[in-house]
């Protein structure tokens, strides 16, 4: 089991080769909670790109980097959402409840699927360590402007 906090800034190389293939800036899901893989930031002279690999093709992920199998980074999905763009959204119940802010994604890299979500109350009760972690039953329902809405 994997955090998306954790696996941001690792850096990617390729498994046969040991080739710098760039550095995890964001982690991508689908609409129904599956895992889809890593958005790479690769650093250029003049500019920055951002390529997508595959859940697929990682072949094992260390504290300190990810191995990739095939070259083959591709373009972000038109039909996912990413880590950065959940992040400190507010969370409510189906019933309108809020139940926190998004503080990080739980996921399974084997499996393929979200496990949990970690949900905070705010600035007051992080320090004192209270957070709450909500299991897989509590899957997405909707991401919108107005937060996320998770199932259970």
């Amino acid at each position: 089991m994997r955090t998306c906090h954790a696996a941001e800034g690792r850096t990617v190389y390729a498994e046969r080769t040991r080739r710098n293939l760039g550095m995890i800036s964001d982690v991508c899901f689908s609409l129904d909670g599956q895992f889809l893989g890593f958005v790479l930031e690769q650093k250029r002279l003049f500019h920055h790109r951002h390529l997508f690999l595959q859940a697929s093709d990682i072949s094992d992920m260390s504290q300190q980097a990810v191995f990739a199998g095939p070259d083959n980074l591709q373009p972000l999905p038109k039909r996912c959402f990413t880590y950065e763009q959940i992040k400190m959204q507010p969370v409510k119940s189906p019933e309108g409840e809020m139940m926190g802010l998004l503080e990080d994604v739980y996921f399974c890299m084997d499996k393929g699927i979200i496990v949990a979500y970690e949900l905070s109350d705010g600035f007051f009760s992080d320090l004192a360590g209270k957070r709450q972690v909500r299991r897989a039953a509590d899957t997405l329902i909707e991401i919108g402007k107005d937060g996320i809405v998770l199932n259970g």
